[in-house]
Parts: structure tokens; C-alpha cells; sequence
């Protein structure tokens, strides 16, 4: 008989959590006993903790759930000791009656019902009636501890994946570090190369003011539309309406743009999309002449060599400022175009793997999680007579 069958089968009992479980609340820490290096996490509203202490008041494997901010129902599962703070509320089961993971594992599976209930004014909250009246369904012991068995597999699987597929997207970025800064530093003089400062070699033009609106005739790009990988985030789309003036600033394919203040300063956008777009005031756009390679340039952009001049000529007086009297003065190694070329084919390839696996590591992870949320779906869903809903697992 499988676990399916033995489901079905099986009596069920319905319970509010607070009959089997005891709902308490954090006690507040006071903030100067967080500390970088302490011994136990410590939890609060968030999704994970806020800091580190050296004192504990909760055991380790225990459930927690946020009870205020905007993340107020979110339910998590602590493997050490830690400090529940006065916003985070922790689970203890009557272990007698349930599993620890079985009550994980459905309060989980309950979490957007948790959130949905967040009330207040101000900060969101979560009523602690809401988590305590829950209906549990509660088949023997024997069959929560198969149930868990089997969950447990697939948020073990998730975990392993992730730290695998992030190790390598580790690896793979800093070998593109690695190549990038020792093609780009010209070191060994293997080829002629000229340094010229970027105003010889560029032209500079500052972008169009306007409001950004949800609807409008083109996108308008801004500073925080650039992504840690210097490409323009696909989400999060603002538009202006285009007009004469602003037809003067529209981008296309290969066009560079650089963020000249705020904390992004410096950080230079390779457009990479022929979508119609405009590019806001906060942006510097940027025009190699025939001399320089734009991919070429983009990849230099991100270089160890680039950055240190950059934070030595950024004007950091309040707001950090890097406008176009400092970025004319960045010294740029400027071989052949045919040289610049080649480098620019090494370079894409290592970018292109770190961008496939930034993309498919997110997918795959996701891939995984609908797996385990579709089996947690199959195995916790009950009906009030004990019987298993019918479905079945393809």
C-alpha cells in the first residue's frame, strides 16, 4: 500500500492548532545586544534574521512565524537555538499528538492564508487567534512521520540545489573577474595599446527630465533599471510620453548609459533589447567614437581598474556625484578594433554562462519548489470525515 492509499485509509482527526500546539510570542531584545559575530540568530518580522546575539530563548528545530511588518504570517522552520524576538511568534507542538515537521510543513502550505489576515494602520500584524484557531488535520503519528519523510526529501533537495547551482554561479563569475581584469590590464604587452582618457575616446550626454508613469508611448530608463549584471531589468517598466523633446533621448541596441549619482553611481547599462526607450536625467549616455568597441568599453566598465578610478574621482560630498568632467578622466586601454574584438568574444562568453545560470539557477529552484508545494498539496489536503481529497498524483 503506498503513502497515497494509506491516506485515504487512514482516520483523521480535526483540531484548532491551539489545541495541540502552544502559540507563543518573542520577548523584545534590546538592539545593542546585536552583534555581527554573536552566537544565535535572532528573528523578528522578517522572512529571515535580523541580526546575531549571545543569548538564546528558544530550542533549536523549532517553527516561527512573523507576526508584524510586511511580511506578518510568514512561516519558517529554525534547525539552531535563536532569540525570538517581540514580533515572531514560535510553535510548540504537543509531540505526543503531532509531528514537529507535519505542523511545519501544513502551516506552511497555510502561510498566504496567515498573510492575508495582516491588520493595522501602520505596521501590519498578525492577530495570534489566527494562528491558533487554524484547523490542523491529524492522522496517527505513523502516517505524519511518512508524510514528513517525504516532504522533507524535496526542501532538503531545494537547499542542496541551491547551494550547488550558486557555487558554480560563484565560480563561473570569478573566473570572468579573473579574465576580465588580466585581458583589460595589458600587462604583459603582448599587443599595442594605446591609454587614452574616455573624453578623448567618447562623447557624453546627460538624459531627458520627465515624470515616470506606469502607462505612457516609450519606456523611460532609470538608474535603479539597471541590474547588478549591467543589463536592463525586464520588471518594474516606467513610460514617459514621447515627444519632440524627448525623441532627442531614445536608445537603441548597443547604446551604453551610465549612472552618474546615488549609490549605483558609476555603474554602466549595456542595452540589449530593441525595445523603444528613453533615458532619464540621472543617466549619462555614453558614445565611444570609431576608435572604441561600446562592448569592448562595457566590459572595461566592470573592471577592477575602472572601479578604482572611478571611486577616486566620484565627488563624494553629500549625494556621490560621478557627471562627466570626472568620467572624461577615466584612463582606458585602447588596443586595435580587431584586438578589442577578440577580447570582446572571451569576455561574452564567460558573461553569457554567468547570465544562463543566473537565469536558469532561479527556474530550476522554482521548478523544485512547485514539485514539493504539489506534494505537500497531495498529502496534507484532508477532508473533515478523514478521507483523502480525490486526486491523484500523476
Amino acid at each position: 500500500m503506498n503513502i497515497l492509499e494509506e491516506i485515504q485509509n487512514c482516520p483523521v482527526e480535526w483540531k484548532e492548532l491551539g489545541e495541540v500546539c502552544s502559540v507563543k510570542k518573542g520577548k523584545q531584545l534590546n538592539k545593542n545586544l546585536l552583534t555581527e559575530d554573536g552566537l544565535y540568530p535572532a528573528y523578528n518580522g522578517g522572512q529571515t534574521y535580523s541580526g546575531r546575539t549571545n543569548d538564546y530563548n528558544v530550542e533549536a528545530n523549532t517553527i516561527i512565524v512573523s507576526q508584524g511588518g510586511a511580511s506578518a504570517g510568514f512561516v519558517n522552520f529554525v534547525d539552531t537555538k535563536f532569540w525570538a524576538n517581540a514580533h515572531c511568534y514560535y510553535i510548540l507542538p504537543d509531540e505526543t499528538r503531532v509531528n514537529n515537521r507535519f505542523v511545519y510543513h501544513f502551516v506552511k502550505m497555510n502561510q498566504k492564508y496567515l498573510m492575508d489576515f495582516q491588520h493595522g494602520a501602520g505596521i501590519p500584524a498578525l492577530k495570534a487567534d489566527k494562528l491558533s484557531k487554524l484547523l490542523l488535520p491529524i492522522p496517527p503519528l505513523e502516517i505524519q512521520e511518512k508524510i514528513v519523510q517525504i516532504l522533507d526529501k524535496f526542501t532538503d533537495y531545494v537547499t542542496e540545489l541551491t547551494s550547488e547551482l550558486t557555487s558554480e554561479l560563484t565560480s563561473r563569475k570569478k573566473q570572468y573577474s579573473y579574465y576580465r581584469d588580466k585581458l583589460l590590464s595589458f600587462e604583459d604587452e603582448v599587443y599595442q595599446v594605446e591609454w587614452k582618457t574616455l573624453g578623448e575616446v567618447a562623447k557624453f550626454n546627460y538624459g531627458y527630465t520627465d515624470k515616470a508613469k506606469d502607462i505612457g508611448d516609450v519606456r523611460f530608463i532609470r538608474i535603479t533599471d539597471i541590474d547588478e549584471n549591467g543589463y536592463l531589468k525586464p520588471y518594474d517598466k516606467k513610460y514617459i510620453a514621447l515627444t519632440e523633446a524627448s525623441r532627442s533621448y531614445l536608445v537603441k541596441y548597443g547604446d551604453l548609459l551610465m549612472a552618474r549619482t546615488g549609490a549605483t553611481f558609476g555603474k554602466t547599462l549595456f542595452i540589449d533589447t530593441d525595445e523603444t526607450s528613453a533615458y532619464a536625467s540621472f543617466l549619462i549616455k555614453i558614445t565611444p567614437s570609431e576608435k572604441l568597441n561600446s562592448r569592448y568599453y562595457w566590459h572595461f566598465s566592470k573592471s577592477e581598474l575602472y572601479w578604482k578610478q572611478a571611486n577616486n574621482l566620484v565627488s563624494k560630498a553629500g549625494q556621490p556625484q560621478f557627471n562627466a568632467n570626472s568620467l572624461k578622466n577615466v584612463k582606458i586601454p585602447v588596443p586595435s578594433l580587431e584586438i578589442q574584438s577578440r577580447i570582446v568574444q572571451v569576455l561574452d562568453n564567460f558573461d553569457t554562462v554567468c547570465n544562463d545560470l543566473n537565469i536558469g539557477l532561479p527556474k530550476e529552484i522554482e521548478l523544485r519548489q512547485k514539485q514539493y508545494e504539489y506534494f505537500r498539496e497531495k498529502l496534507l489536503t484532508f477532508v473533515a470525515e478523514g478521507e483523502y481529497t480525490e486526486s491523484r498524483v500523476e
